[in-house]
């Protein structure tokens, strides 16, 4: 029974002393503000990631960034069946942007692709491609912020 407990009380002790720091919590706050995003491209991708970029607007104190996007988004067919009818087809979203500061400027490209197959129902597959341009927004939103930190 005292084995018990002096391995919990050990476990708890190395798992309290770890260094664990949740990466977005508020204590790590960004170094850098959003002062302006222009956008030209795909318009439901660019809602998309500036619905996820307004809230690096607020910290005025920090570095200014200023950036212009430019995004496209493609649907390719990969394979057809015999009769013609594409059964698979290969998403991709392409977002360039341009971060200016104070100090320098600096081109950063960023790609996301996904392969989908086709649907019967052709308003399910527009409901799963909307998905896929959500997650694909979210994920290059969190690259670019990323890259924001290291700046």
């Amino acid at each position: 029974m005292s084995k018990n407990i002096i391995i919990i009380f050990l476990i708890s002790i190395f798992l309290y002393s770890c260094g664990y720091a949740p990466m977005y919590s508020t204590n790590n706050r960004v170094s850098f503000y959003i002062e302006s995003i222009d956008f030209k491209g795909d318009r439901d991708l660019n809602n998309y990631i500036e619905s996820t970029l307004t809230k690096y607007n607020q910290n005025q104190d920090a570095k200014k960034l200023i950036i212009t996007a430019f995004s496209t988004y493609e649907k390719a067919t990969i394979s057809k069946n015999v009769s013609g009818d594409a059964t698979e087809y290969q998403l991709t979203a392409t977002v360039e942007f341009n971060i200016k500061t104070d100090l320098l400027e600096k081109n950063v490209l960023i790609k996301e692709i996904f392969n989908m197959k086709n649907f019967t129902d052709e308003f399910e597959e527009s409901t799963y491609e909307k998905t896929i341009k959500k997650n694909f927004s979210y994920s290059i939103s969190n690259k670019l912020i990323m890259q924001l930190s290291k700046m």
